[in-house]
C-alpha cells in the first residue's frame, strides 16, 4: 500500500510494551487514521495446567494482571489521540493469537515490531515469522533498527 492511511481500515497491531511494539502502534495508528479502527493485541503466556487447581487460578490472575499493566501505558501514547482503538488481551502464544484476532476482526492489515534477536531466534521461531506464515492479510514488520532512527510514537508512517 502506498498511501499513508487506509480509509476505514481495521488494523491489528501486536503489542508487548517494547520500543519496537510502541513504534508499531504509532505506525498502525497513522495507517488507520481517523476513519479506521486499531485493535492492539497483547498475548500473555498461560501457565501449564499441571501445576494443580489450587494454584492455577492464582497464576492465571497474575498473568492477566501483568498483561493489563503492559497495555495501560497505551493510554498515554499521543499517536493514539483521535484514533478509534481498543485492546484485546489474549491468552496463548503471540503469533497465533495475533492471527486469530486479525481473522476474527476481519483485519485489513497486521503491524508488528521486531526485537531483532537475529539468527538464533529465527531458528527457534519468532512472533513475526509465526504471523507472516499464519496471517490471512498483509503484514507490516517494523525492524528494530528502524526504531532507533525513528521516534517511537511517530504519527507519520513515512518516518518509520
Amino acid at each position: 500500500m502506498t498511501s499513508s492511511t487506509t480509509d476505514g481500515a481495521v488494523i491489528v497491531v501486536g503489542y508487548d510494551g517494547s520500543p519496537a511494539s510502541r513504534a508499531a502502534v504509532g505506525f498502525a495508528a497513522a495507517r488507520a487514521g481517523t476513519t479506521g479502527k486499531l485493535i492492539v493485541v497483547h498475548a500473555y503466556d498461560v501457565p501449564a495446567d499441571y501445576v494443580g487447581a489450587p494454584y492455577y487460578q492464582d497464576m492465571l490472575d497474575t498473568k492477566l494482571t501483568q498483561a493489563n499493566r503492559v497495555t495501560e501505558e497505551l493510554g498515554s501514547m499521543s499517536a493514539l489521540d483521535g484514533i478509534e482503538w481498543e485492546t484485546d488481551l489474549v491468552a496463548g502464544r503471540p503469533g497465533p493469537a495475533i492471527c486469530r484476532a486479525a481473522e476474527a476482526r476481519e483485519a485489513d492489515e497486521i503491524v508488528l515490531g521486531t526485537r531483532g534477536h537475529g539468527r538464533l531466534r529465527a531458528v527457534l521461531g519468532s512472533v513475526s515469522a509465526d504471523v507472516l506464515h499464519g496471517a490471512a492479510c498483509p503484514v507490516v514488520v517494523i525492524p528494530s533498527r528502524m526504531v532507533e532512527v525513528a521516534p517511537e510514537e511517530s504519527a507519520d508512517p513515512a518516518a518509520i
